[in-house]
């Protein structure tokens, strides 16, 4: 997927997720990372509680610390805690979850505590850093129409995978994915279900979890199976510690 937009851009990278989830994606958001910092910083920041264990202090990310705890982020502190992964076991994944929660983070300032009046300036200001196929009307509209929604309860999952010694190819690092678990996972999206799908490297263990969750549990948690999620006990069945994703 990434090879595709490097090569091909977005169309191409759309075809390409549409190929490997069976999906139609109808509309996409592209946002640089000047972009994501001036979109954080023009809402006001965003407020993300770190988890113990996932504090952040890597000058290749970023020149912020980030310490545990509840935290308010400006747009740089934002991208760091975004792009953070060399200092975590399961590299790759830890970054993932940790761009899914400023996501919700982002999210939840906009549909819940941000003027919808500001809104039209707001993309105004962002024209040259975000490129989407919404409309700045498309994009009001949605916005009015999830106000109010608790980000925390929405489904949290990566795709059902694993990098290690066996998945290099002429001296590349890749990720490979579990075809037969995407397949499984995929139809209980379409239902309107559950995904059920892991968050760290591993095939999952049909645990539930949340953006909420995320907030909650530490990449070890996640990476050895002792996260506790608000729809399971635990949200991994161990395959996590099978190995790391740090290229």
């Amino acid at each position: 997927i990434n090879a595709v937009f490097s090569y091909g851009g977005a169309d191409d990278m759309v075809e390409a997720v549409n190929e490997l989830c069976g999906v139609e994606i109808s509309e996409y958001a592209e946002i640089n990372f000047d972009g994501m910092k001036a979109l954080v910083d023009a809402v006001g920041g965003i407020d993300i509680n770190v988890p113990e264990g996932d504090e952040v202090d890597d000058p290749e990310a970023g020149p912020v610390v980030i310490e545990a705890g509840q935290q308010h982020m400006d747009g740089e502190a934002a991208l760091t805690f975004s792009r953070a992964r060399h200092q975590f076991a399961d590299g790759d994944y830890t970054r993932m979850r940790h761009q899914r929660m400023v996501i919700g983070a982002l999210a939840d300032k906009i549909l819940n505590n941000l003027d919808i009046a500001s809104v039209p300036a707001l993309l105004e200001s962002l024209a040259d850093m975000v490129h989407t196929s919404l409309s700045p009307a498309d994009i009001i509209s949605l916005i009015n129409a999830m106000r109010g929604m608790d980000i925390n309860n929405m489904y949290s999952a990566n795709i059902p995978s694993w990098a290690g010694e066996d998945t290099y190819i002429d001296g590349q690092s890749y990720v490979f994915v579990y075809e037969d678990k995407l397949e499984e996972m995929m139809e209980r999206v379409n239902a309107g279900e559950d995904p059920q799908g892991p968050q760290s490297m591993g095939k999952g263990d049909g645990g539930s979890a949340t953006v909420g969750d995320l907030y909650n549990n530490s990449n070890k948690d996640w990476r050895y199976g002792t996260a506790t999620t608000s729809g399971s006990s635990s949200s991994e069945d161990g395959e996590g510690s099978e190995g790391s994703s740090e290229e």
